[in-house]
């Protein structure tokens, strides 16, 4: 009988981390690494959140307005997958 072989979360999560700072991917792989990873993290008691790793320091909020009004236009899927998992 073989041994069951196992990765730390900790090990997936950087190796995640790594590839979503990735200009190689699509935003659709990224997306499916970065949903697989928030089960994980999920699952084990593990997630403590995310943050976004700006580029061109292109925002998700426009930071003089509020609201709907704050919503930057040019914040794409792109830049919804470039994430950081803490």
């Amino acid at each position: 009988m073989t041994k069951r072989k196992t990765i730390s979360v900790t090990y997936l999560r950087d190796w995640v981390n790594e590839r979503l700072t990735s200009d190689h991917l699509t935003p659709e792989h990224k997306r499916g690494l970065a949903n697989a990873l928030d089960q994980v993290l999920l699952k084990t008691g593990n997630y403590n959140g995310f943050g976004y790793i700006y580029c061109d320091d292109e925002r998700p909020c426009l930071p003089d307005k509020v609201g709907a009004d704050a919503y930057n236009p040019n914040w794409t899927d792109y830049h919804e997958t470039r994430r950081f998992y803490y």
